[in-house]
């Protein structure tokens, strides 16, 4: 395992799992608080100015369902997670998921499907209840 990609002023506060940190490329002044786990076997891409509150699940690997046993196959998909964006506490992401810029993610929410930029997002699946100018 090689380290993550990071950019600069890049801040990481323990404890965090992070399974496969050299499929992850991360942009400059990023922040990821404790307790943050994130399951990057299918890569992870993170912009710039990203905060990730703690006690976030973030995985780009899953299980096929159609498996005879599930931990059989694994599923990657890689998650890409755009510049400006603001990842509340205890939100859950899924694999194949894009992120658009200027991105408000509410605590507690899932996001089971694409975020259009500029809008913030809640609930479970996360959902748009708000534009954000720009």
């Amino acid at each position: 395992m090689g380290p993550i990609q990071k950019g600069r002023n890049f801040k990481l506060y323990h404890p965090v799992f992070i399974g496969f940190p050299e499929k992850i490329k991360v942009g400059d002044n990023v922040v990821i608080n404790a307790f943050v786990h994130i399951w990057a076997g299918g890569g992870i891409e993170i912009g710039d100015n990203v905060m990730i509150a703690s006690h976030c699940a973030i995985t780009s690997t899953t299980h096929n369902t159609n498996s005879t046993l599930f931990n059989d196959e694994n599923i990657h998909q890689k998650i890409i997670i755009g510049s400006n964006v603001w990842i509340g506490a205890h939100c859950v992401i899924v694999p194949g998921i894009t992120i658009g810029d200027n991105v408000v993610i509410g605590a507690n929410s899932f996001v089971n499907r694409d975020l259009e930029a500029n809008a913030v997002y809640v609930g479970s699946p996360a959902k748009k209840i708000k534009a954000i100018e720009r």
